[in-house]
């Protein structure tokens, strides 16, 4: 009589598993520009306490900014020192890869140089992606080294992290080609680690 053999399923070593994690970016407003529209009052146009996803029905559909600005302002696709706010050509390309993502209508009204800029305020699916690896500063209102969990964030396209209490928006690689193929103004990139 033959001996059975043994149960011979193929197990990886996990050196040898493959991962599925693509690379990640933040994104957010190119540093490099400095002469941007400044938004006035926006604690009393907009309650911050309803910046997230599940508060953003508390946030009218749009609301009305008046801007500090000059003639040299630059109306940037994304402007993220503030409010993160997108262009509307910016807006269009987040929503092909993310149809659920939710907008607010924020036109920017500069009355000194008679002009109005439409912008969109997202609001994003927030992941809990934090890695123990990252690092805050002493009152943890900071994140000094941002670390991404993979298996938190794979199939993740577009996403806020949920821990910062900033907008940190990260985006996946297909995303961040798609955005500097459409050469975009004043939208930055930056690579994150991802364990």
């Amino acid at each position: 009589m033959a001996s059975r053999k043994p149960n011979q399923k193929k197990s990886w070593p996990s050196s040898e598993r493959r991962r599925d994690v693509m690379d990640y970016f933040v994104m957010q407003q190119d540093e490099r520009y400095t002469d941007t529209p400044v938004l006035q009052n926006i604690r009393q146009k907009i309650d911050i306490r309803h910046m997230n996803r599940l508060r953003s029905h508390q946030i009218a559909d749009t609301t009305i900014f008046q801007v500090k600005a000059s003639t040299d302002t630059e109306y940037l696709d994304l402007l993220s020192n503030q409010l993160y706010l997108m262009s509307e050509k910016l807006k269009k390309l987040i929503a092909m890869y993310e149809p659920e993502c939710i907008f607010k209508h924020i036109p920017l009204m500069d009355q000194f140089n008679k002009k109005q800029s439409l912008y969109f305020l997202p609001f994003f699916e927030e992941v809990e992606a934090l890695s123990p690896s990252s690092e805050f500063n002493a009152d943890r209102s900071v994140i000094k080294k941002l670390v991404l969990q993979g298996e938190k964030v794979a199939k993740k396209r577009i996403f806020r992290v949920q821990e910062s209490e900033q907008p940190l928006i990260i985006v996946r690689l297909d995303v961040a080609e798609s955005i500097l193929r459409r050469d975009m103004i004043g939208v930055s990139l930056k690579k994150v680690l991802v364990e």
